[in-house]
């Protein structure tokens, strides 16, 4: 989840306590909104700068060890704990509640999940590891193996035409039919075998292979077909507005949902996709084991990966990406291994290695017609509509036939439209017999013409006078056939049934039409949209392509449940982080003191229980001790803890376990983070 998204969902009173942070007021008053903070690095290590030494601590901790995984307080303070006590822990994390660095969310029984933003994330890592990973091949010498002329964008905009012509009819079960998911099967070039390593798990899996799941998940996600009764339906203007982004922002925002659906939870994985992500900047060749020695470098690694860890990172996230045709699979001449290279930069927005131009359409005197990568999809989309697709590469190439110019005038279309729209488009004209060729395959279609109307039957003369009184007075597009039945056109059965009741008859209910499906559409009116041109209305559209999507929306299931889960609104001050702070006596927190053996104790225990630390004076040198557990010992007792010196000027450096008696330090005071940690 990213913070536009979070800030969608986000309580009202949880954005004004983010916005009443002192971190942020600077840039607040110069006008500046959170999201923009947020995602602007020099303001955000400002801030990291400026962070105490826990919040600083806690940061790093979830950054480098659990990442942007959903995560219960247990699990950090388990991670935290060989670093800072609880109190430490608790204050630290507290702070990045109130800097909107994570966020809470309740569940239904009032446990609380965490979450670290995922674009936060990827700018954590970058803050704190800056370096990039060491490329280890030249180029020249790794031969692409498997570079994919098509990605999954094309393949959508393939069953957004299927959708279109010939509808996506559903079964009782919800499920496309046998015999579109079969055509459907037939267009999706999703290499389905690199997909199996993401482990996707999907609703009606026992229908679907895994790439139709894919291309119709990502379809809902995006609202370019939303289910209707029994059908799958375009939604015109959100297709509208699809078509009009740049290709490499289509290709950014399925990413994305790719990212949020498929990234595995363990966050080494998490930052090995990151450092994959960089190496987009620079489209150079790299090996998953430069991958692995980057993040070992880095400390970013579980304590005992496993051997095969760099084929794990190959199966579960690289060759995704090479099925999806975001990356290409390389080999190197005369060595082993593989090699990948983003032949697509996930992350461009509005600008790429492939983006939509000012292309035209290249008209072959053979009825081909050639789509170089630079057309529109606008256009693309209209040529869908008239020719049929014979080979899809960097180069498509389409064909005029009969067949589909009578789709095009069955759709809506006319001939005089199609040979303008081609003239408009073609690079270097319309040869004069393909012009002809389109005139005469149109030249019959219209003559002859089924037209859905309704047949009026009555029963004798008399009533035949009567309706045709009826008749005369409305315009129900009537027409007399024979002496008792009367042609009534669709539209006006509602408003002649009404006038016939009005007049004593009972026409009873209409009954319908038995033709199949397909017959009724062929029947009806024109269903393949028509966008022409780019409207001040359309860039509208296109702008307000939503950004984030919904979880529900799609057949592959969420990794995590996060997105069910209410935000918590309100924020722990310090104070409410020490609810036993009312029965401490002050004297315990203000000074320095000698205190009785019974206090010594009864002081300890409260700094166990409440998981902080003590200031201790033995022999002239200063001590923080985190104690862990307190022991009888021979008549005394004592006390066994984590030991940091205290170093003027420095942070306090841990010196491992020590057990102390009750008579082996002279002073001590305890230590509430927040509270009189500062004096």
């Amino acid at each position: 989840m990213n913070y536009s998204e979070l800030l969608r969902r986000m309580p009202a009173a949880l954005q004004s306590s983010l916005e009443e942070e002192e971190a942020y007021a600077p840039w607040l008053e110069r006008g500046e909104t959170l999201e923009r903070i947020w995602a602007n690095p020099v303001v955000i290590e400002t801030v990291y700068n400026r962070m105490n030494p826990a919040e600083r601590t806690v940061l790093r901790l979830l950054v480098r060890r659990i990442g942007c995984e959903p995560f219960d307080y247990g699990r950090l303070e388990k991670a935290a704990a060989s670093d800072l006590s609880g109190a430490e822990a608790r204050l630290g994390f507290v702070g990045l509640l109130r800097k909107g660095f994570v966020f809470a969310f309740r569940k239904s029984w009032g446990e609380y999940v965490y979450l670290l933003p995922e674009d936060g994330f990827r700018l954590w890592q970058r803050l704190l590891f800056p370096e990039g990973p060491m490329v280890t091949a030249d180029s020249a010498h790794v031969e692409s193996w498997d570079s994919r002329s098509s990605e999954l964008q094309d393949d959508l905009l393939q069953t957004l035409v299927l959708t279109a012509q010939q509808g996506l009819k559903l079964t009782k079960n919800g499920t496309l039919t046998k015999k579109q998911l079969q055509k459907l099967l037939e267009l999706i070039r999703l290499d389905e075998h690199r997909l199996h390593g993401a482990a996707i798990k999907y609703a009606y899996a026992d229908s679907y292979p895994l790439k139709a799941a894919v291309v119709l998940d990502m379809l809902l996600r995006l609202q370019l077909i939303g289910q209707e009764e029994d059908q799958f339906m375009l939604q015109t203007e959100m297709l509208q507005a699809w078509l009009l982004l740049p290709a490499a922002e289509r290709t950014h925002r399925l990413y994305l949902i790719w990212k949020q659906l498929t990234c595995p939870a363990v966050a080494w994985m998490q930052h090995a996709a990151l450092i994959v992500e960089r190496m987009a900047e620079c489209a150079e060749w790299f090996k998953a084991e430069d991958m692995i020695a980057w993040l070992a470098a880095h400390d970013l690694l579980t304590d005992d990966p496993p051997a095969d860890i760099a084929s794990q990172l190959e199966g579960q996230w690289l060759q995704p990406l090479v099925g999806l045709g975001w990356m290409e699979e390389g080999r190197e001449h005369g060595g082993a291994g593989v090699w990948y290279r983003w032949s697509r930069d996930p992350l461009a927005k509005g600008s790429g290695i492939v983006k939509d131009g000012d292309g035209g359409l290249i008209v072959q005197p053979d009825f081909d017609i050639l789509v170089p990568p630079d057309v529109p999809s606008t256009v693309v989309w209209e040529l869908c509509c008239l020719a049929d697709l014979v080979q899809q590469d960097q180069v498509c190439v389409y064909k005029l036939t009969k067949s589909s110019v009578r789709r095009a005038l069955e759709h809506g279309r006319t001939a005089e439209g199609i040979v303008q729209f081609l003239e408009r488009h073609a690079l270097y004209g319309v040869p004069e017999h393909v012009r002809l060729g389109v005139e005469q395959w149109a030249k019959p279609f219209g003559k002859t013409r089924f037209m859905q109307a309704v047949l009026l039957r009555c029963a004798d003369e008399e009533t035949v006078r009567i309706v045709e009184r009826l008749l005369e007075a409305g315009k129900y597009g009537q027409e007399k056939l024979g002496e008792r039945d009367f042609i009534v056109s669709p539209e006006g059965v509602k408003p002649l049934t009404a006038a016939l009741e009005k007049a004593g008859f009972m026409p009873g209910q209409l009954p319908l039409w038995s033709g199949t499906s397909d017959e009724q559409a062929e029947m009806g009116h024109a269903s393949y949209p028509e966008f022409q041109g780019h409207s001040e209305a359309l860039s509208r559209s296109m702008f307000g392509f939503p950004s984030v999507w919904s979880s529900e929306k799609g057949l592959i299931y969420s990794r995590t449940s996060v997105g069910y889960f209410e935000m918590e609104a309100q924020i722990p001050s310090t104070a409410d982080l020490y609810p036993e702070l009312q029965d401490i006596p002050a004297v315990w927190l203000r000074d320095y003191r000698a205190y009785h053996a019974s206090t010594r104790k009864e002081i300890v225990e409260r700094a166990i229980r409440m998981k902080t630390a003590l200031q201790i004076r033995k022999d002239g040198s200063d001590y923080r001790i985190v104690p862990q557990k307190v022991q009888e010992t021979r008549g005394t007792w004592s006390m066994t803890g984590i030991s940091r010196m205290e170093e003027s000027g420095a942070a306090p450096e841990i010196t491992g376990e020590v057990r102390l008696l009750a008579d082996e330090w002279q002073e001590m005071k305890l230590i509430l983070p927040g509270i009189n940690d500062k004096y």
